[in-house]
Order: C-alpha cells, then sequence, then structure tokens
C-alpha cells in the first residue's frame, strides 16, 4: 500500500517527519517497507521561460536558447523542435543529477557554450518515452522548483498492510491510526451535495445473489465529457504507481485508494435493459479488461444485463463495457462484494487486482452511500453531466459488527501493561469503537466495533489493539512465572525429540512440508485411501490432506536432486489425515519419513565411492530403533507396491502388527517421477512404538573384562530370514551375548537347492569376570540347539 504525505493530510493535520511517522506506523504493524522522495533528481531543476529560440549557429538540427530563470539568464543548446519563445520549460542546471542517471555539466556544443539542459518528461523520469521538452502551463512561475509545478514535492511511504488490515488499504484508514497514535483528530468528510439533475436517469437493477453481494448501490450519470484528468489528480495517481486514464476511470482509482472503496463505471449505451447482480450460469464466458477470456461457474457472482455478463464482482470489468472517449452515458456501481466468494472466484481464475485486493479483505458495507455522493460530486466536477437518483440495494445478508464485551483488569494482565480504564477507552474510540460502561464492581465494558473493522471480534482483539497503540517497545520486560517443580514431561514430545537426536547424530536434515499435497502424488503413493479434499485449496497442487508423509518428502527429495544436491539424508516428522472407513470421521496420526540417497560417504581419495543401499538404511533403522526401545526392529517380507519388490520389507511391533514400512523406490516410479538416484525410504507409526523411550542418551560404561568372539555356520532353508536368526541367538543369553551378526550367506556349489549356508559371529562378554572356556562352550551349545530347533538347520 503506497501513501504521501501531502494526501495523508488531507484527512489530518500532524506535525511528524516521514520517517518518525513511519517508525510510528511499525511500531503499531504497519510496517514500513519502503520511503523514498518524489522529487530525488529533480533538486536541481527549475522553471524556465524561453526569451529567444534560435537556430545553432553551426548545427541545422541545434536551437541556441535564452532561458530565464528568475534573476538569471541561461544559454542552452537543445535538440528538440516542438519549444517556443515564451514557453514555459523544465531547466536542469549545471550539477544537476537527473533520475534517468544523466549528469548535467557545463559544456561545449558544436563550439556554443551551454549552461544547462531543457528537460523532457523521460530525463525527468515521468516517463518512459516522450517527443520533445515538457512544455508547462503558462501561469506556472519562473523560477519554481520543477518538482513543485509537477506536484513531486512528497514522499511516497510504502506500508505493508497485514491480511486482517484491509481497512488500511486506503488513505483515509492509515489517517486513522495516525489519528489514534498521536491524539489528533480526524479531517470531517463532508458529505457533498449533489443535485438530481436528471430525474428519469433511474438505474434498474436486480440483486439476486445476497450472498455474493450483500449491498450494491448503481447511479445514472448522463452527459459527461471523458477526457484527460486535471494534473492534481494524474499526479497522486503516478504518485503512488497507477497510470492516469481518463477522468471518470482516474475518479474511481483515486476513491479506491482514498477510501478504500472500489467502484465500477459501465458505459450505459453498452449496456440492455435491467443490472442484474447474480451468478454466472455454467460455461458464460467474459472478456476481462486485460483482454482475456475467463470461463465463468455457477459459484462466480457476476454483474450482467440481460444479454450477457458485464463485469466480475468485485475483481475486475469487463472489456465490452467499460468506458472510453466516446461514452456520454454512464452507470456507476458501488457495492460490497462477500469477502469469501470474491477471494475464490479471483483464485479460481488466478486473476488480481486491486479491487480484488480490497474486497477479499473486507470493506465498508455503511460507506457506500457516503462515497457513491463523493464520487458524484467528482465526477461531475471533472466531466460534467447531470446525476440521477440512487439504487441501493440491501440483500440483508450483511450484519452490523456484533458487541463485544471487555475488562481493562484483563488487558493489563494479558498486555503485561499498567492503563487506567480511561486510558484504554480512549484509545478504542479513537480506532472508531462505541465503549459502553456495564455495571459492576469492577470497570467493565461492552465495545461496538466500527463497520470498517472486520477483525474485530474478540476481548483478545481489543487488547491487542490497546497494546499496539501503547506500544510493543513501552511494554516492560519480565521473567515468566515458572513452577518450583518441574513439569511432568511429555511423552510425544520426549518421543520427538530422541527421534531428532538421533537421526541428525545420523546425518539427517529435517524437512518441514506442507500438510497439502496434489492428488496425483498422493494416489500414487497411497492410493488405497480416498483424502479429505479442501473446500478452498491454494492450488491444485496442494489440495487434498496427505495420508502419507511419503510424498511430500520425496517432492523435497526430487527438488534437491534437480538442485545438484546429490547425498540426501531427509526426515520429517508430521501428522497424516486418514478418513475412518465405518464413518468417515478423521484420524491425525503422527509418523516418522525418511529418505535416503547417494555416497554413502562423502567423497575421498582414501575410500571408493559407494552408494547407499537397502542395508544403509536398514542400519539407520536399527540405530534408531535401539535408541528409543532398546530393542532391535523387526523386519518381515512385505510392504507397499511402490517399493522395489525385492528391496523391501514391513517393520512389526512388539505385538507382530504392522508399524511401519521401509525399501528402495520401484525403478518404475523413479523413472516416472524422473529421479536422478536411487531413493530409499522408510515410514514409521510413531504412536505404535512401545511406551519406553528413553529421553536421552546415557553414560555407556565397556567391561574391562576380554570378549570371546566365535563363528557359527549353519546349513538350513533359503527362504529363513537371517534377521529372526539373529534375533533367536540374541535370546540365547542376553546378559553374555553382547553381539551377533550375519557376516556371510552363501548359495551355489556344496548347498543343496533351496538352501543356503548362514554365518554368524557372536561375541561374549561379561562385566564381572573372565568368561572361562566351560560358560564359553556352554552358550555354544545352547546357541546351535536353539538355532537347530527353531529353523531345521544343521550346524556345517
Amino acid at each position: 500500500m503506497k501513501i504521501t504525505l501531502d494526501w495523508l493530510r488531507d484527512h489530518i493535520d500532524f506535525d511528524l517527519d516521514a520517517t518518525t511517522l513511519g517508525a510510528r506506523l511499525t511500531m503499531a504493524g504497519l510496517e514500513l517497507d519502503a520511503l523514498y522522495r518524489l522529487d530525488q533528481g529533480l533538486e536541481m531543476v527549475q522553471v524556465g521561460r524561453l526569451e529567444t529560440v534560435d537556430p545553432h549557429p553551426n548545427a541545422d538540427r541545434l536551437t541556441l536558447c535564452q532561458v530565464r530563470i528568475g534573476e538569471s539568464c541561461l544559454q542552452i543548446v537543445c535538440g528538440a523542435r516542438n519549444h517556443r519563445p515564451g514557453d514555459k520549460v523544465a531547466v536542469a542546471r549545471v550539477g544537476a543529477n537527473l533520475p534517468n542517471g544523466m549528469a548535467i555539466q557545463l559544456g561545449q556544443i558544436r563550439g556554443v557554450t551551454s549552461q544547462g539542459m531543457l528537460c523532457s518528461l523521460k530525463e525527468l523520469g515521468l516517463a518512459t518515452e516522450s517527443e520533445g521538452v515538457l512544455i508547462l502551463d503558462p501561469a506556472t512561475p519562473d523560477g519554481q522548483p520543477i518538482a513543485q509545478a509537477l506536484g513531486r514535492d512528497d514522499v511516497v511511504l510504502e506500508l505493508g498492510i497485514t491480511p486482517n488490515r484491509g481497512d488500511c488499504l486506503g488513505v483515509r484508514g492509515v489517517a486513522r491510526e495516525v489519528a489514534a497514535l498521536t491524539g489528533k483528530s480526524l479531517n470531517p468528510l463532508e458529505l457533498p451535495e449533489v443535485g438530481i439533475g436528471a430525474p428519469e436517469a433511474i438505474a434498474e437493477v436486480r440483486l439476486e445473489d445476497p450472498i455474493g453481494c450483500p449491498r450494491y448501490a448503481g447511479r445514472v450519470i448522463r452527459g459527461v465529457k471523458v477526457g484527460p484528468s486535471p494534473a492534481w489528480l494524474k499526479n497522486r495517481l503516478e504518485a503512488v504507481g497507477l497510470r492516469a486514464i481518463n477522468n471518470v476511470v482516474d475518479v474511481t482509482n483515486y476513491l479506491l485508494l482514498d477510501l478504500n472503496q472500489p467502484l465500477h463505471a459501465f458505459d450505459l449505451e453498452k449496456l440492455h435493459g435491467p443490472v442484474v447482480v447474480r451468478r454466472a450460469a455454467e460455461g458464460e464466458i467474459l472478456r476481462t479488461l486485460d483482454g482475456v477470456e475467463r470461463n465463468l461457474t455457477p459459484a462466480m457472482t457476476v454483474i450482467a444485463d440481460q444479454e450477457r455478463v458485464l463485469a466480475l464482482a468485485g475483481i475486475m470489468g469487463g472489456a465490452e463495457s467499460g468506458v472510453t472517449e466516446a461514452t456520454t452515458d454512464i452507470f456507476l456501481e458501488v457495492a460490497y462484494f462477500d469477502p469469501i466468494a470474491t477471494a475464490r472466484t479471483g483464485r479460481r481464475l488466478e486473476l488480481v487486482s486491486e479491487s480484488r485486493h480490497r474486497f477479499e479483505r473486507g470493506t465498508d458495507p455503511e460507506a457506500i452511500p457516503h462515497v457513491m455522493e463523493r464520487a458524484t460530486r467528482m465526477i461531475l466536477d471533472l466531466a460534467g453531466g447531470q446525476a440521477g437518483p440512487v439504487t441501493l440495494l440491501d440483500g440483508g445478508t450483511w450484519h452490523a459488527p456484533a458487541e463485544i464485551f471487555y475488562r481493562p483488569e484483563r488487558v493489563n494482565r494479558l498486555g503485561g501493561i499498567d492503563l487506567a480504564a480511561e486510558t484504554m477507552n480512549g484509545m478504542l474510540d479513537a480506532l472508531g469503537c462505541q465503549v459502553m460502561p456495564i455495571s459492576g464492581d469492577e470497570p467493565r465494558f461492552m465495545v461496538i466495533p466500527p463497520s470498517w473493522r472486520h477483525d474485530l471480534k474478540r476481548e483478545e482483539d481489543l487488547v491487542e489493539e490497546i497494546v499496539r497503540l501503547y506500544g510493543y517497545d513501552q511494554v516492560p520486560t519480565a521473567l515468566p512465572r515458572v513452577p518450583a517443580s518441574p513439569p511432568v514431561p511429555d511423552p510425544q514430545r520426549v518421543l520427538t525429540e530422541r527421534v531428532r537426536e538421533i537421526l541428525v547424530g545420523l546425518g539427517y536434515q529435517e524437512a518441514i512440508d506442507y500438510a497439502f499435497v496434489g492428488p496425483e502424488i498422493q494416489a500414487r503413493f497411497d492410493g488405497a485411501i480416498t483424502p479429505v479434499r479442501l473446500l478452498n485449496p491454494l492450488s491444485e497442487e496442494q489440495s487434498v490432506l496427505r495420508t502419507s508423509l511419503i510424498a511430500g518428502l520425496i517432492e523435497s527429495a526430487q527438488r534437491n536432486l534437480n538442485r545438484g544436491n546429490m547425498r540426501l539424508r531427509l526426515f520429517e516428522m508430521g501428522r497424516v489425515f486418514l478418513p475412518r472407513a465405518e464413518d468417515g470421521i478423521l484420524e491425525e496420526v503422527e509418523r516418522l519419513a525418511c529418505v535416503l540417497c547417494g555416497p554413502a560417504e562423502e567423497p575421498s581419495a582414501h575410500a571408493a565411492a559407494r552408494a547407499v543401499d537397502f542395508h544403509d538404511l536398514k542400519g539407520d533403522l536399527e540405530v534408531l530403533m535401539h535408541g528409543l526401545t532398546g530393542m532391535a526392529p523387526d523386519l518381515v517380507a512385505g510392504g507397499p507396491a511402490f517399493l522395489h519388490p525385492l528391496r523391501k520389507a514391513v517393520i512389526q511391533g512388539a505385538d507382530g502388527d504392522a508399524i511401519g514400512w521401509m525399501g528402495q523406490l520401484h525403478p518404475a516410479e523413479q523413472g516416472a517421477l524422473d529421479l536422478r538416484r536411487e531413493l530409499f525410504v522408510l515410514e514409521l507409526d510413531l504412536g505404535a512404538l512401545p511406551a519406553k523411550v528413553k529421553s536421552g542418551s546415557k553414560e555407556i560404561v565397556a567391561s574391562r573384562f576380554p570378549g570371546i568372539q566365535s563363528d557359527f555356520t549353519f546349513l538350513m532353508p533359503e527362504r529363513t530370514p537371517a534377521g529372526a536368526v539373529v534375533a533367536e541367538v540374541m535370546a540365547v543369553d542376553a546378559g553374555l551375548i553382547r553381539q551377533a551378526r550375519v557376516v556371510a550367506i552363501y548359495t551355489g556349489t556344496g548347498v543343496p537347492e533351496g538352501w543356503k549356508s548362514l554365518t554368524l559371529s557372536t561375541l561374549l562378554q561379561a562385566d564381572d569376570r573372565t568368561l572361562t572356556d566351560a560358560e564359553s562352550k556352554g552358550v555354544a551349545e545352547r546357541i546351535i540347539a536353539r538355532v537347530v530347533e527353531r529353523f531345521g538347520a544343521a550346524l556345517r
């Protein structure tokens, strides 16, 4: 939102300079994004009068001018041909640095001294292209600074307006803030008198969509003369970045910025029959002012006549009904369009406009009659004509702001301040609120917010208003009060912190994705579940609630790979949203997902490069599960169809139920997603983990007694899971067997078909003694007996 100081002073008299004002507004929540002077580069440009214009003695295409600036007369060589003696022109003196980057110096041009430059709009930074020098109004005083002559002696403030403060998208709204911050009074908005000069020119309007348009006003103005706007209006609009078009359209744009009320003017001759505010019909098409044909749906509110759609309500007018230089009669529209309906239509059509920006944040329904009168008066003054009566329709779907109960004591307690009730009431009154006392022992009040403040709905909103006007920087710093005994730790938080600690220690980085994904990638990774679709999605790529974390995490991996980051270790913890089959109720489940790809280690001259594989991910899972539960994960064959059929597994819990899966992404899926590396992924249900989660790392004391390492080679059926064999071996004597791992698996010559040779290495060690040969032999015998009995194996 751009405003200028002079424009702001039309609404309130204040003595703050631009920098101080910007700082005050920033502390009040209207952040100053930029501040710049309009006259930058014009400091040494003045109005001059051409006394003589003669041919250059040494050049046919140049002129030699004598220019009077106050008491001095300058000789200037000029290459333009549109100036004559007596003209008032913009003269850049020696030493000027113009907005276009040109530095003016004393110079010789074809043997003649030139003491400055006659400027065009381009040199002054006011146009991208211009022909000839700028010729000013003959009444412009000689020697006047050009910035003052052109209305450029002003300062622009660019404010970042948050979505809840739509009332500050107009100069009047910012002026209200300045009044509340400084204690000054707003200049009253006088209701202009508009005589009814054309009583027969009654606007026939029908309101058929009161939901999309709660209030609508229309008026016919006949006999206007469309033409250029006066300089003051052009300067105001151009100072804040809007291009002047013509006097009628410029009035609507001016009031949009001044009073935060979008308006629209139609060419009356192009309308057929009554104006109707309705829903669009299926298949209707509108070519908007930007020249684009747009397909409409019945969910969209439009302005139409008996033959066609004229405009998208609250967003943009149609190209075929706009005001042109040939227009003589207009139909002027001022309305309040529903914020949600306007936002939904604009997002669906991907159409952005100044009107939509304001309507979707909420305008002031009660200001419509005043804005209509003010716009009419300005059009009559600038374009002439006669106005008919106003047709004002109210659909009854908009209601005045509800009363808010508030307690000064609560404001002080929540805000950390100490203000009297009278001071708080004065702040609320300055914002336009009505404050009414309620009888009782403690000061209590009922507040009616103004019609332009749609964001004030509850007591906490009033607390925020009072604190920000008081000044966040004025709130004293105080340490929080904490209980003497430490709080009971939240088990879920302990779990997530421990997961984060372990995975970061393994070299993973945490990713945070949106809970919304596209339906295509959702179906690719969890097609068995129908996800919940959002009613008002940001885009089609974020239109459904995720039922799996892996879809978003793979998209993150895809973005990293496309940008050259080939070694990835990513994890995410978050909720997925699962509709229950029996009743459709949405369940939120906490899950963990990991993605692994690229080299196993950073490239080194001392080790050969190796890409990660299934066992790297399995090893990370083992470290994680042992760190969380003290137990190794139980893996069985299986897993989702989007995983490699030979490199996937289901992760089981202590009761044998599946709590997750892991594996390599299927090559077909890798190709469909155009991934440059093999991806290894896992997803785990955090809520299904056993309750005994280690709350942090603990000291590990190494035994000072020697260990005994033994190897066993068994012949067993080929389909016997190696993990199951390891688990059985570890269960033989959990106190002495410190480690059991598979060191070799062999099939081929010497091994019967359907069988395999599996070699295990074990480590036996005690904390309090050196093991004897007898103890070692006893454990070995029990290991052999257990494996032979459980798996039908034979010792080789």
